[in-house]
């Protein structure tokens, strides 16, 4: 049984990067820019909700303050992009500002475990925000726009962000699927399912966990940072928010959280839902889709991916 689900773990790993390796030649075929704009909303949902669940579904840190690492690093890109610098050096910057700032954070964060640590991370995130939009306001430096946000020009256009994004998801992906059969991420499932006994066991769970949660953060970062390049309009309040961060939970959680194809499925269903309904059903769509996630959770607690899984396992029980 484990060698099938081994053999059913790499046929995922193959059809999703076989997938995304068929997105680079979308472009080749001149869709209309909202349909490149959509393909981009989703894989950068796929992006966070994959980095988000590499450090809670694996080592079960529960982090809520991932909206900080992507608020940053879209600011301090932007910022540095309309001074002149080359959208690459901005976006770089912004990454390892942000990454700087989750290892503040981790400072003190690591400390506390649980709920505690989810909690804390919350309200870190959330001092973060406050401090962005009063920035402006205190020190007298023009960055964030406080309430009223940025406006930024016009980027390159959506093919450029479309091909970086585009690469962010696939090497997010790949190293959530890598994680799953590495050394490295049996210690994280071991943190995951108990950090004290897998201390006990010899296990440096401080190491594992810092380098995880870097890791984590470190996409987020490349994410904010790409799209401060991308975005024409930011908004602290928008980009620090809570939200953002709970829409990577419930990605995470609709299609499976602990697994590397849960977060794809979860992020590509809920975009589609949210396209499909909120343009027939302007006004009442998000009933609908609390609906649809409340129905998964009680009738597919696994997420979408245990239904996947389900469904291939009674189908090799035929073919035995």
């Amino acid at each position: 049984m484990k060698g099938l689900a081994r053999r059913r773990e790499r046929g995922w790993a193959a059809a999703i990067l076989i997938g995304l390796a068929a997105l680079s030649l979308l472009p080749l075929a001149r869709p209309r820019d909202d349909v490149l704009n959509f393909v981009v909303v989703m894989l950068l949902a796929i992006t966070m909700a994959e980095s988000w669940n590499i450090a809670a579904g694996y080592a079960g840190q529960v982090n809520l303050g991932h909206a900080a690492f992507f608020g940053l690093g879209a600011l301090v890109a932007r910022t540095l992009w309309i001074k002149g610098a080359p959208i690459v050096l901005a976006m770089l910057a912004g990454t390892v500002v942000a990454t700087a700032f989750a290892l503040l954070i981790g400072v003190a964060a690591f400390r506390l475990r649980g709920a505690y640590f989810a909690i804390g991370t919350l309200a870190l995130a959330e001092s973060a925000k406050q401090l962005a939009l009063a920035w402006d306001r205190l020190t007298g430096i023009p960055l964030t726009g406080g309430s009223a946000g940025v406006s930024l020009p016009l980027s390159a256009g959506y093919l450029v962000f479309y091909y970086v994004m585009l690469g962010l998801t696939t090497a997010v992906t790949a190293a959530a699927f890598w994680l799953r059969g590495s050394k490295f991420g049996y210690g994280l499932r071991a943190v995951g399912e108990n950090d004290r006994l897998a201390e006990a066991s010899g296990v440096d769970i401080h190491r594992l966990k810092r380098r995880v949660y870097v890791g984590s953060a470190l996409a987020i970062a490349v994410t904010g940072g790409t799209a401060g390049y991308w975005l024409s309009y930011i908004n602290a309040a928008e980009v620090f928010s809570a939200s953002m961060t709970f829409q990577m939970v419930v990605m995470a959680l609709l299609g499976g959280i602990g697994t590397p194809l849960g977060p794809v499925l979860g992020a590509a269903f809920l975009t589609l839902a949210s396209e499909f309904l909120g343009t027939r059903f302007v006004y009442h769509y998000l009933i609908a889709i609390g609906v649809i996630i409340v129905g998964i959770s009680l009738f597919a607690p696994a997420g979408l991916s245990g239904l996947l899984d389900l469904a291939w396992r009674r189908r090799a029980r035929v073919f035995l």
